[in-house]
């Protein structure tokens, strides 16, 4: 493959692991480091620990160019890009506690080799500000900095990376921004390239977005009950409206998983 990189990725969950593999699928050599002993030994021996479809051959498919590994120096070592995929759990206040994305930051401060920092973590807006002003201190001034949120859902990750409705790249530094569009090549989706702060409040407000059309729904769900209306032909009906579309309106329990609630919590927060 013309221009492969090599890519250390560093966060072995969800995100983590479709982005290693994906990106090997694209041609890329990718090493994948994680801090549980227990799943890098089952990636090792050519288990996936999470199930995706489409995930576990995709990792056997390309297992010559993907490993993985618990030595951050050995997953960084030769790497052009690195990539953040850690968790950024919700604090007390909402807030995200960015303890892991900053545990990368200081693995990385020795690597004078990279070209590129990447965070696919969801983080607050005017972190990648921060980050930028860390790796400046550690005179690494010449690594751009890239926010690459993710819009993957659960079910569909191999195909929502491959075949994805936009790339969000926010970067200030314009080779930075090329560098990541590049590594992209082969994936069916527009590139939307963009102020750091901007991809950072994008990944927020998608969900936000999304959260609220699952909450209206429910809302007129109990104005239909007290008025005899069909909640299923009214979300039908104004589904097939362009400027409202049809997805995220089924009235039932409302939102949750691992990022609605969070995500909601951290834009109000801010």
């Amino acid at each position: 493959m013309e221009h492969a990189r090599r890519v250390a990725v560093f966060g072995a969950g969800y995100i983590g692991l479709v982005t290693g593999a994906c990106l090997a699928e694209l041609g890329h050599t990718v090493a994948v480091r994680d801090i549980l002993p227990e799943r890098v030994g089952l990636l090792q021996a050519g288990e996936v620990p999470i199930y995706e479809p489409g995930l576990g051959d995709m990792t056997l498919r390309n297992k010559e160019r993907l490993r993985f590994t618990l030595d951050a120096e050995d997953a960084v070592r030769g790497a052009e890009v690195a990539y953040v995929c850690v968790d950024t759990p919700p604090t007390a206040s909402g807030d995200a506690d960015l303890s892991r994305v900053w545990a990368v930051v200081d693995a990385l401060k020795g690597a004078s080799h990279l070209l590129a920092l990447v965070v696919k973590s969801t983080v607050p807006v005017g972190t990648g500000r921060r980050i930028r002003a860390a790796l400046d201190a550690a005179g690494l001034g010449h690594v751009g900095y890239v926010s690459n949120p993710e819009f993957t859902a659960e079910g569909r990750a191999v195909s929502d990376f491959m075949n994805p409705d936009r790339i969000v790249i926010g970067a200030s530094d314009p080779a930075a921004a090329d560098l990541i569009k590049a590594l992209h090549a082969g994936v069916n989706g527009p590139a939307v390239v963009m102020d750091v702060a901007s991809a950072e409040m994008t990944k927020l407000a998608a969900n936000a977005a999304l959260a609220t059309k699952i909450t209206l729904a429910n809302e007129l769900a109990t104005v239909c009950e007290a008025t005899g209306a069909d909640i299923e032909r009214v979300t039908e009906a104004i589904g097939m409206d362009h400027r409202i579309g049809p997805h995220f309106l089924k009235a039932g329990l409302g939102y949750g998983g691992s990022c609605f609630p969070k995500d909601s919590r951290a834009l109000h927060a801010l």
